[in-house]
């Protein structure tokens, strides 16, 4: 996988997706697959393209891409949109809710990818990409979790 080449972030973060995504090497998801394909495009807020995304637009164009899904256009209306999942019970799929100090909504999120990471549109110095729960400043942050039905 080409991830390592595109990593900014820790290389136990991108060493954990990549393990997780070679349960069977020989074939990517969708998942890995969109998740790749926008690794580092910047953020914007209120964006929606991959000249610039936020958050809530990320999770959205996700599950449109990935799932076939609708969902909400921001973090509040994703929120409302999904049932409330412990932190210790999320699965590939989940969104994953933070407080934001950053954000003009007071919201931050991602999709939960499965070994404690999360794939999100982080701010505009970092822009897309995967982090991790453990992360100091996600641990203060973090909200809840959420699925759809």
């Amino acid at each position: 996988m080409t991830l390592t080449l595109m990593s900014s972030m820790g290389q136990n973060q991108i060493r954990d997706f990549i393990d997780h995504n070679n349960v069977n090497p020989m074939k990517l998801t969708p998942l890995s697959t969109f998740v790749m394909s926008w690794y580092g495009v910047k953020y914007k807020l209120g964006g929606s393209t991959r000249k610039g995304i936020d958050c809530s637009q990320f999770t959205k164009r996700l599950y449109w891409d990935v799932y076939g899904r609708k969902i909400g256009k921001n973090c509040d209306e994703q929120w409302k949109q999904t049932k409330r999942v412990p932190k210790d019970s999320l699965v590939t799929g989940d969104i994953v809710f933070f407080r934001s100090t950053q954000s003009p909504s007071g919201w931050h999120c991602g999709l939960y990818l499965g070994n404690g990471t999360f794939a999100h549109a982080a701010n505009r110095k970092e822009g897309v990409k995967i982090s991790s729960l453990s992360e100091p400043r996600y641990l203060r942050a973090y909200k809840g979790g959420g699925r759809l039905d």
